[in-house]
């Protein structure tokens, strides 16, 4: 299917080319990147607009009958010839207004009908890209606070797929740390209540019933064996019970069976909303056991920045003071840590990725002396490493905007660790707020403090969820109303969609009872009758068709499949205003039953249009309807 944009920008560009031989200019590929053709932002300036001359015209500045944007625009426009533009026309100081005939856009159905199918442009020619989305501590089940993180991620996944980038969809297990100390405590008190005892979940614990099943897991799996093990009462400091130690045999395998009962209970959510990962990327196994932490923090140690090593021991700034009130950076110790030079790649200040962890027991000359432990980022360091290590060089992650402060020292990590290399890319995404009937949906019994994904795809499906979650720009707050996403009407996006999407197959069963189908699909497509498409709002609509290709090279480039989403809702309107001409002059209806040419031309444009909204939903993976019921 012709991409219209780029099809008459690179015909300007050639014909800037030949200008520029002509007077001795030099001409890069990079002067091509640089100009663009959009659409024309009123009906009246045309089709299409081109800024060429306005932005190349720099170029031609010793050459008098072409310095200025609208001399140059004066020829460039002489020098083009195209059967398929009605009229050329400079705007202002030197825009190209490009009117085009309605030919152009019977050949682009044309060629989407004989191909029955929309062809997605190769922008990524296979490039590795690691995409690490809807990744939160495997501590309790999926919450809507993941959903609009995890469904961004994995439209986004699928739409780089098929634009041919090579993408790996990867859930990072965060199963280091104290957070999974505090869920073995608390599956461990499930254990004993499964064993017929009575507990109480302390403060701090996870309280939510989802960890019940967990416990009676265990009790079938390990029977009374666990019973003595642990020390997990309401004031137990001490987790562990003499004789047995994190490393102990009884320990590990209930950790790991608690981790991968919430995993599973995790991956089983996360496909409740069509989401499901290529990769599951334990963060204690494959950086923790493996050593890999160190070494990232080693690697960093041997590469020298401006006669510096990238890696030191030292202090971070102490805190500044006005007027007796402290400034306290990030991480700050009185004492020695060992920390990156990542300002020397923009960060705001240098980050610390090993320290002593201060036990209040000790004395401060004990707790210097004490052995360092790595931190939070050091991990993140060595799974950058791991990453670059199997072959992606560009790491996508939708984060929440609780996580900006800290794209820096990520970014500084990334091209470090790489040597520039690799590229990251963080996308922030903005909480959403579930309201019904204008009040916030109350928390859940099950989760103890959040409402579950599981429940609000109960309320109002997969696919809705997974639709209106990207009818706003990711960085924009979203209040999401289920009871306007349950609604049949226009103010329902998935619905508007779909009902468009269900109108053609109405049509075409018609069509079918009629007897007129079978002979318009059994025969080659009849390009002819397509210029019986006349009416305005015909064309309208095969110009938005046309725009596809555009829509989705953008969406891809600057990473928002958003645009996807209001494209679509933007053609369902074009094709319901249509719907509803027809239904006011006869003139204009789909079928016309002493017409067949005429009857053709728009069955042609109803299977066109069903090929593009179920080309837009399945990138959302959402199945189009043939009937709303």
């Amino acid at each position: 299917m012709l991409n219209i944009f780029n099809h008459f920008k690179e015909e300007f560009f050639a014909v800037l080319q030949k200008i520029a031989a002509e007077n001795n200019v030099e001409i890069s590929q990079k002067d091509f990147d640089n100009f663009t053709v959009e659409p024309a932002k009123e009906k009246t300036h045309g089709d299409l607009a081109c800024n060429i001359a306005m932005v190349l015209s720099k170029k031609f500045l010793a050459i008098e009958s072409l310095n200025n944007p609208r001399k140059l625009a004066e020829v460039i426009i002489t020098k083009i010839s195209n059967e398929n533009i009605s009229k050329l026309e400079i705007a202002g100081p030197g825009f190209i207004n490009i009117f085009l005939k309605n030919q152009i856009f019977h050949q682009i159905l044309a060629e989407l009908l004989q191909k029955k199918s929309f062809d997605f442009p190769n922008l990524g020619k296979g490039e590795k890209i690691n995409l690490e989305y809807a990744s939160p501590n495997p501590t309790g089940p999926i919450h809507v606070g993941h959903t609009r993180g995890a469904i961004y991620g994995d439209v986004l996944a699928t739409l780089l797929q098929k634009v041919g980038y090579d993408v790996l969809k990867e859930y990072y297990i965060n199963d280091a740390g104290s957070q999974i100390i505090t869920l073995v405590k608390s599956a461990y008190l499930r254990y004993l209540e499964a064993l017929g005892e009575k507990v109480e979940i302390p403060e701090g614990f996870y309280p939510g019933e989802y960890l019940i099943p967990v416990g009676i897991a265990v009790k079938e799996r390990f029977g009374n064996n666990l019973k003595n093990v642990f020390k997990c009462g309401k004031f137990a400091n001490v987790f562990l019970k003499t004789g047995y130690t994190e490393d102990s045999k009884e320990y590990k395998d209930f950790r790991d069976f608690v981790v991968d009962s919430m995993i599973e209970m995790i991956k089983s959510d996360l496909l409740t909303l069509g989401i499901k990962h290529d990769s599951y990327f334990s963060e204690r196994k494959e950086l923790h056991d493996k050593n890999k932490i160190n070494e990232a923090i080693q690697t960093l140690r041997s590469i020298k920045k401006n006669g510096e090593s990238l890696i030191y021991e030292g202090f971070l700034e102490s805190p500044k003071t006005e007027k007796g009130v402290g400034v306290i950076p990030e991480g700050y110790e009185d004492y020695e840590q060992t920390l990156f030079r990542s300002t020397l790649f923009g960060d705001d200040q240098d980050r610390v990725v090993e320290k002593v962890e201060r036990n209040p027991q000790r004395t401060d000359e004990e707790n210097q002396k004490s052995k360092k432990v790595p931190t939070y980022f050091a991990g993140d360091m060595a799974y950058v490493v791991s990453k670059f290590e199997r072959g992606a060089r560009t790491f996508i992650m939708p984060l929440g905007y609780d996580h900006a402060g800290y794209v820096k020292r990520l970014t500084a990590a990334v091209e470090a660790l790489t040597s520039g290399q690799a590229k990251l890319k963080v996308i922030l995404c903005q909480m959403v707020k579930f309201v019904k009937n204008g009040e916030p949906l109350k928390m859940s019994k099950r989760s103890g403090n959040f409402i579950t994904a599981r429940e609000v795809i109960d309320e109002v499906g997969a696919d809705a969820l997974r639709f209106i979650m990207l009818t706003r720009k990711n960085d924009a707050p979203f209040d999401f109303d289920l009871a306007k996403v349950i609604e049949q009407s226009k103010d329902n996006p998935i619905f508007y969609v779909q009902y468009a999407h269900a109108r053609c197959c109405s049509v075409l069963r018609n069509l079918k009872a009629e007897g007129i189908l079978p002979e318009i699909e059994s025969q080659k497509i009849d390009e002819s009758v397509l210029k019986n498409l006349t009416d305005e709002a015909e064309i309208e609509l095969i110009k938005k068709i046309a725009s596809f290709p555009r829509i989705i090279e953008l969406a891809a480039i600057n990473y928002e499949p958003h645009k996807i989403a209001f494209y679509l809702q933007e053609l369902a309107a074009n094709f319901h205003s249509l719907w509803n001409k027809g239904s006011e002059n006869h003139d204009l209806k789909f079928i016309v039953k002493d017409n067949l040419n005429l009857t053709k031309s728009r069955i042609y444009l109803i299977i066109a249009l069903k090929i593009i909204i179920a080309s837009g939903l399945e990138i959302f993976n959402i199945k189009a309807v043939e009937e709303m019921r």
